[in-house]
Order: structure tokens, then sequence, then C-alpha cells
């Protein structure tokens, strides 16, 4: 059951409960038109949580087709970027108090915030009877779990926190920003509530539970430097005391039963069930299933995830995605957003050559299928291309082509694609001399299963064999190509896309309808092991690491390998593109109680160094085909290279000029640097 259908249910349930009780149903009520009129029993209170979950869907979902839901998990930062040079999360001296991008996130967060304090408040205010004798603080706890992460997002992001206990109702100028240390004890404080009082299995699909409760404190007490309780709270869930959940390691879910992907590559187990976890709502036989593996009943690993619900025949505006955004997402854009788009339509056009002939910009076995192959719709290739003679054009149908599979339905009745860009530390090779996050080759999430570095033209030939001969043209002087028609020419990620799209046929276009996750345990192991680093215990830190790592197929680690970076990218390893990297990051910058962090990394300012800062410098996209003004500097195969333009004060987003100007009875100072 998804969001949406949460909303079904309880109305459902309140039509039963009052067609049950037909003389309480018959007597005549007077309510005020507004919240302490509405909140006046417990369906109303689950409707009003329903809102708030439908702020976090739109905001982990609703602008993945740009990059302002990306925001949060790390774009342009040490594992992927932003797919254009001139973007403010690729251009940093862009990012500025007016730009959209820090509005983005305070607008929507705030509103949650504010949403969860009046459940709250109309709860403790409030007085009728609940359907069991926790349930009034099971709600209660939710509201409170959706409060300290609204908050939690705008520390992690912003730094300092315009903290409210209760409901605004109407205007206030008057607002005091706290510190982020002391938006941290508050933050703490309700996590630690909420833990307490939320139940072990979820209220319904979609809602909190204990466990994410924990794994969200033990996070915010890592930040305070509380490394024992840190430990502790992450000890809670690992062991099973806030619940059923453990790393996967036997198949699950709807492609369970497939023994290989459609390359042949093994999917057994463990290994495989890392791939199980990522599959979306089609079954082995291309079918469609009720829901996505992170919703399987049988997925262990999932304490929280976000909520996406598609319906084709009916849901033109899922719920999950949507808000109350005036732009709203129609399917998930996740699958286009990494899709390698190059390949087909316009990058393939027709460019003369210096030698009077035509030449396709990526050659002719990137625009046409193969020899002989007849595909209905497709159109013949133009004449004058000796090549291509007789043969069709690809890209004519390219939201078909299964081959290529580069498109995935984007927003509104368009097609997307193209928008995140992994960084080459996250591509390239174990053994790299320019580096690589890979440390083994045998690591089952750096394979060719998971990471497809190459793949398939319609007539057969590899993309890296085609890039041979673009370059080979190109140095020959026959023609030139653009930053703009290189850059995306990437690796194809497994883990935010299927091979099998059910509605295809019916649609005439791909969606890829796998919700979203929040937490999963092998990020709570990750933060035991951050914990545990803190407290010197280097053994166990290599050991909750090894929990994570031994799944995957990778060699273990020892004691001696683990540091804040081995941690670092061991969670870009397991969690590339799921994490709130930023937020991580973030909480790891400038502040004096991440000691581990400071032994290695002393300078931690917003001027000269911090260790956001370092690891984006370090490991961010460079955009070498359009350098502009970017630092230069030469790697280690004697090529000149270049820097993100990332600085030290970007650890923090701007404080948005509406929120300082609006609190005019109160000075909002700005965030240093801006």
């Amino acid at each position: 059951m998804k969001i949406t259908k949460i909303i079904a249910a309880i109305t459902a349930c309140v039509v039963l409960f009052n067609a049950c009780n037909d003389e309480e149903f018959l007597e005549e009520t007077s309510y005020s038109n507004d919240s302490a009129g509405f909140y006046q029993s417990e369906q109303a209170m689950e409707i009003g949580l329903a809102s708030c979950y439908s702020e976090v869907q739109y905001l982990m979902l609703g602008n993945l087709r740009q990059n302002h839901s990306w925001m949060i998990l790390g774009m342009g930062l040490d594992t992927f970027s932003a797919n254009s040079a001139t973007d403010q999360l690729a251009n940093w001296a862009a990012m500025t108090p007016e730009s959209g991008y820090a509005r983005h996130w305070p607008d929507y967060t705030y509103k949650l915030a504010n949403r969860a304090n009046t459940i709250i408040d109309m709860i403790d205010n409030n007085e009728f009877n609940y359907s069991t004798s926790t349930k009034k603080n099971e709600l209660r706890a939710e509201a409170i779990f959706m409060r300290a992460w609204a908050y939690r997002v705008l520390a992690g992001m912003y730094g300092g926190v315009m903290y409210a206990e209760h409901m605004t109702t109407e205007a206030r100028y008057d607002y005091e920003l706290l510190s982020r240390e002391e938006a941290w004890a508050k933050i703490a404080e309700d996590f630690k509530w909420a833990e307490e009082n939320l139940p072990t299995k979820p209220r319904l699909m979609g809602c909190v539970t204990k466990a994410a409760a924990a794994h969200y404190l033990a996070e915010t007490y890592l930040a305070l430097g509380k490394f024992k309780e840190a430990e502790d709270a992450a000890s809670r869930v690992i062991n099973g005391q806030d619940g059923d959940y453990h790393i996967m390691t036997t198949r699950f879910g709807n492609r369970a039963d497939q023994a290989v992907d459609r390359y042949g590559n093994s999917l057994a187990a463990p290994q495989g069930a890392y791939w199980d976890l990522f599959r979306s709502s089609a079954k082995s036989n291309g079918s469609a299933a009720s829901d996505s593996n992170p919703n399987d009943p049988a997925n262990k690993e999932a304490i929280w995830v976000c909520q996406y619900d598609y319906s084709p025949s009916t849901d033109n505006y899922p719920l999950g995605g949507s808000g109350d955004s005036w732009w709203r997402c129609h399917a998930a854009p996740v699958e286009g957003a990494w899709a390698p788009w190059v390949p087909i339509g316009g990058k393939n056009k027709q460019v003369d050559g210096s030698d009077g002939k035509k030449y396709y910009m990526f050659t002719a076995d990137a625009t046409c299928f193969a020899p002989g192959r007849v595909v209905t719709n497709a159109k013949a290739a133009p004449s004058n291309i000796p090549e291509a003679a007789g043969r069709q054009l690809a890209y004519d149908i390219r939201w078909n082509i299964d081959s290529l599979a580069c498109h995935a339905r984007g927003v509104n009745n368009g097609h997307f694609g193209g928008v995140v860009l992994a960084n080459e530390y996250m591509t390239r090779l174990p053994g790299d001399p320019l580096g690589s996050v890979w440390d083994d080759p045998n690591d089952f999430r750096g394979s060719e299963v998971m990471i497809q570095r190459d793949y398939y033209a319609p007539s057969g030939k590899k993309w890296s064999e085609i890039k041979k001969e673009v370059k080979a043209r190109v140095d020959a002087g026959l023609y030139t190509v653009a930053a703009s028609d290189t850059m995306n020419i990437t690796p194809r990620f497994w883990k935010f896309s299927d091979d099998k799209h059910p509605w295809q046929s019916q649609l005439g276009f791909n969606v890829y309808d796998c919700d979203f996750y929040m937490i999963r345990i092998a990020e709570t192991y990750l933060l035991r092991a951050e914990a545990r680093l803190a407290q010197n215990n280097l053994a166990g830190a290599a050991d909750d690491i090894n929990v994570v790592r031994s799944r995957a197929g990778a060699k273990p680690c020892s004691a001696g390998d683990v540091d804040i970076d081995y941690i670092m990218d061991e969670r870009a390893r397991e969690l590339f593109g799921e994490e709130h990297r930023w937020i991580t990051l973030s909480r790891l910058s400038c502040n004096p109680k991440a000691t581990y962090v400071t032994s290695k990394y002393p300078t931690q300012n917003a001027t000269t160094s911090n260790y956001m800062y370092e690891r984006a410098r370090k490991y961010g996209f460079g955009y070498e085909g359009a350098p502009g003004s970017r630092e230069a500097y030469t790697d280690v195969n004697g090529k000149t290279r270049h820097y993100n333009t990332f600085k030290p004060h970007n650890y923090l987003f701007p404080i948005p000029a509406q929120i300082i100007q609006s609190n005019k009875d109160v000075e909002i100072p700005q965030n240093e640097g801006y």
C-alpha cells in the first residue's frame, strides 16, 4: 500500500467508523474553520501526517527532473555532479542567497515542520478517544519525527535554524536563529522521543518506525560528539531491539528467479541481493508486479522508503513526488536523470567533414539499427551516408530502444535524461593510476553488473570502440565535437534503472517506478563504524564495515585501513546516489566535535579549508571539456586537468534572502562567504 492508497484507506476508515455509530453520526456538531476544528479524531491526525509524508516525497522525488532534489544527495561534491558546467551546483560562484536552489529546501522543510507542529499541538490540546492505549503517542511520535527530519535537513544544509516547537498561525518577524549545534541538540531530543514511542513496524507502508528514529538519532549524536550514545542508538537497530532489519544476503522480490542479468553475468547470492534491492515493479517476464522491491515484505534491509505510486491508466499525478507544488512529478525521472543519453537523437546528427563528406557525429553504428534489421515505424537512413545505406535510423523510435536503454519517462508528457554525471572517481576501474573508489575488482557494486561502463550501439559495436573512432576522426581534423557532445557519454547505473518496463507497450515510453530508499540498514552499520572510529575502536569499526563489504563480495578491510576517508569511500561504494551526502559531509565539516576528522584535516573553517571542500576538490568533476576559469593542475599522467569551483564556504548553502529580509524584527546573519 503506497501513500495514495493510504489516504483512500483513511477515508474508508472514517466512513466505516461513522457508519457503525449512527447516533453519533446524526448528532449535530459545530466545528471552527481552522486546525482546531479539523483535528478532532484519530483519522484526522493520520490525514495530517499523510500531508507530511507527501512533503517529504515531493522534496526527494518531485524535482529530480532538475537539480533541486539532488542537492541533499550531494550533487557537485565528491560522487556525482550536474551535467552542465554552468549550473550553480557546478559553477559555485553563482550560488547566491537569491538563488532558487537556496530557497527550495527551506521553503518546503519549514512548511513541513509547521505541519508537524500543528499535529503535535492538536494531539496535545484536543481530547478524544484513540483506537488503542498507545496510538496517541505513536501518532505524536510520527509528527515529532517529521519535525526533527525537517530541522535535520536545515541544520545539515544551512547551519542555523529558525526553530519552532509549536504551530505558526500568523506571520512572525522575530525568529531567533539557533546555531547548528543548538539545533542538533533539539533534533536529538525529538528523535529520542520518537524512538521511544514509535512502533517497531510501520503503521502503513512508508511510515516511520523506531528503527528510523534510532538511525537518525545515531547520526545526530555523531554530529554532537556523543559517540557512545551514537553507537548505542545504531546498535538498537542492528541488534534487533528496534525491529527486524538486516543486510539482505538472499535473493528476493520481483526478479529473484533470474539467475543472470541481461548480459549473462551471475546474480547469485549474496551479491545478487544487492541487485535485487533496486528492482522496479517489473517481473522477469516483463509483466508488472504489485510493487517495487524496496517495498517487498521480504526486504529486511529497508528501514524507511520514500513512496512513489505510479498507475499508468488512472493516475496522471501520482501523490508520491507531487506534494502541493505547481510543478509536479508525473513519473519518476530517476532512470532518465542518470541515462547516458548522448548515443541517440541530436548528438548523433550529421556533420560536414573537412573532406567534403558527411559523417554521423558518433558514427552510423550509434544511430542505425544493425544491417538487415527491420523495425516498425523506424525511418530509412539518409542515402547520402554510404555506411548507413539500407539501414534504419534507431533514434526515430528512441524511446523504445531496449539495446541502448537510454531514456525513461520524465515529467509532463515529455522525456527526460542526462541530468546527473557520476564523477570519474566513482566510475574508474580498480587500480586506475588516477584513483578510484573501488579498491577490489571483485566488489559486485562496482562491477559491470551494477555499473555498465560499456554498452552497445544497435549495430552491436561497443561504445568504447565507437568513442575511439570518434577520437580518430576528430584528431584527423574531419570534424570537431563540443564539450556538451562528450560530457554525457557516461556509464549506465543499474542501481537507478531497469531493463524491463512493464508499461512500455501501453504508454510508448519507459517508466522506472522504483521507490526511493531513505534509510537502509547498511547505512546504519556505517554510522556505527563511524561512532566506533570516533572512540578509537578501529577493530569494531572494521567489523561493521566488513558486514557491508561481505555481501558485495569485496575483500575485508583491516583495523589499520579504517579512518574517516575509508568510511566515506565505503559509504560512496554502498550508498552512491542514495545517501544524503550533503548532510553527511557538512556535519563533518567545521565541527570541532568530529575529532576523528580534525585529527587528519586540522583546518576546518569557511575560509581556508574543511572536510567537504577537501573531498569535493580532490574528487569533484572538473568539466574538462569546458574548463572555463577552473584552476588547473597536472595529473599523474602529465595531463592538464581542472579542479571544480567548490569553495570552503560552500559547505553550507546560503540562507535565502527572503528569510533574512522578512524576519525584520530580529537580524538573521548570512552564512560566511555569501
